[in-house]
This record gives structure tokens, sequence and C-alpha cells, in this order.
């Protein structure tokens, strides 16, 4: 029978980064190379509506991505956020799994810039996952992913209209552009040039909350106090706030994360493949705060 070929499918295309990366991948190849692996298909009708393979994959269920990797050359795995290590691992593992089955040429896979031994509480799952890719036979790349300037608005939360910072200890962060990112990713998943096993793609310089604080209060005309609590304090507050507790106590453990120093690194690689600077903070929380205040992390 004869498979329908596609350059790159890509994972979790209905989530932030899955669809920014689809998005810049649509500036710069044929939309008749592209396919997407959904949960739900029925929530990525304008992908499919524009030209662009939407077939169900669900990496719980490994038979469903046999399909959804089919004709591929190129599979971008956006980790999940199932709650618990072993259950991520799992997952993942099958989604590598099915893209060997299917004879993908190459597999890129969205980790994180914290190393083992990280107090970030997912990191064990990540590692794991690296682990495999590097076991596995399969050509990769581990993407280690720095944190997006998107996700600032929710540790901000009220504090745009209180001027009231409340956030446990925290350390420099060299936090990225999501949409950098993504295009970053797009140009990896498209290039014809050797490929690295791993890859740090952070944003241009660090920032902690307190810096951060001073960038939105400048946004926003009110001076913002950044105040500092304990992780305990920090995790209720965002349940109250309708976070599950599973999702509250990772953002707590991400703040010891950046106190430990592990997100501080900068690396070129990022601006190196957009040819370009790359957006700071400064020109994109802003933006964002004319949005909306209370989005969860993407």
């Amino acid at each position: 029978m004869q498979q329908d070929y596609r350059e790159v499918v890509i994972t979790g295309a209905t989530g932030g980064l899955g669809s920014d990366v689809i998005a810049q991948l649509q500036r710069f190849a044929p939309t008749s190379e592209l396919g997407v692996s959904v949960r739900t298909p029925e929530k990525a009708r304008a992908l499919s509506d524009a030209g662009i393979r939407v077939r169900r994959g669900d990496f719980s269920e490994p038979a469903s991505l046999d399909r959804a990797f089919q004709g591929a050359r190129r599979v971008l795995l956006i980790s999940t956020r199932t709650p618990g290590n072993a259950a991520r691992f799992q997952e993942q593992r099958n989604a590598i799994d099915a893209a060997i089955r299917c004879g993908v040429e190459h597999i890129f896979y969205t980790s994180i810039v914290q190393r083992p031994g990280s107090v970030f509480d997912v990191a064990a799952g990540h590692h794991d996952t690296e682990a495999y890719l590097a076991s596995c036979g399969a050509a990769y790349t581990v993407l280690r992913n720095g944190q997006y300037i998107e996700n600032l608005p929710v540790f901000l939360g009220a504090s745009v209209l209180t001027g009231d910072l409340a956030l446990p200890k925290d350390g420099p962060t060299a936090w990225v552009s999501r949409l950098d990112l993504a295009e970053g990713i797009a140009r990896l998943l498209l290039r014809d040039a050797p490929l690295q096993e791993s890859i740090l793609l952070t944003g241009p310089d660090v920032l902690d909350f307190a810096q951060i604080a001073a960038v939105a209060g400048r946004a926003v005309g009110r001076k913002i106090v950044r105040r500092t609590i304990s992780s305990s304090e920090f995790s209720a507050s965002l349940m109250g706030r309708g976070l599950p507790g599973p999702l509250a106590q990772s953002l707590a453990t991400g703040f010891a994360s950046r106190a430990a120093g592990e997100l501080a690194v900068i690396d070129p690689a990022l601006q190196l493949l957009l040819g370009r600077p790359l957006r700071h903070v400064e020109e994109v929380l802003p933006e964002l705060l004319t949005r909306t205040t209370s989005l969860a992390p993407a």
C-alpha cells in the first residue's frame, strides 16, 4: 500500500509550543509536507483546512501513534504533562518506539535546561527520556528549551493591579520568547546539515523576578514590589486560583531550580539559528500584560 509521505510531523500541535512551531513551519515548507499528531483532531480543524495532515495520536495508545507517524521522515515529540515522572516517561517512550517502528529518520524531543540532579520535580521524566533516546539507536536531537517569557503573566498574577508580587526565592533565568524558540525549532526540523544530539535554546539575557517586577511595573505604570514567600505559601496561592495541586507543586520546585542557578545559562545557539537578535523580556512582557494576567503556563 502506498504511504502518503510527510517531511515533518509535530505532536501536541494544538498546545502553545506546538501551535507556534507548526505556524513557523508553514512559513518555510509546503503544507503538503507537514503533518500533526493530536489527541483531539477536532481541535485542529484550522490546520486540516489549511492542507496539513491531521491524525489522532495519543502517547498512551501506541497503535494510534503508528498511524499518526506513518510516512514521516522527522518527528517532533513535545513532552507531555502527565503527572508523575514514571508515567510521563512511559508515554514518551511509547512515542519514541512508534517513531522507530515507522522508520522515522530523526526524532526531536523537547526537554528542559536543567541537568540530572536538578531540584525541579519533573526533571527525572525528561532525563529518563533523553537516556532512552540515546540508547535506542535512532538519530535524535534533544531540544533543551529555556523558560518561556509567555509564562510570566501567571507568576505576576494580580501584582500588576496591587503592586505586590509575592513569590518564592528565585535566581537569574535566561527567559526566551516562545515565538523565537518555535522558529528555531522549525528551522532545525527542516535543516539538511548534520544535527547535534543536544542543543541548548535559551534567551539572550538573564533576569530574576525583582528585575521582572520592575519591567512589569514600567509597562503598567505602577510600582511592583517583589516580596519573598515560602514554597508552601506559593503553592497554596496557586491552588486558590484553580491550578491543580501537582502543577502548583511543580511550579514551586521550578523556583527552587532558579534559586539554585540551574536556569542562568545563556547560550548563543538560538540566535545563531535565527540569524537575528532574540526578543527580550522588556519587549515581550508589556504586550503580554495587555492581554491577560491569568493564563496558566503552556
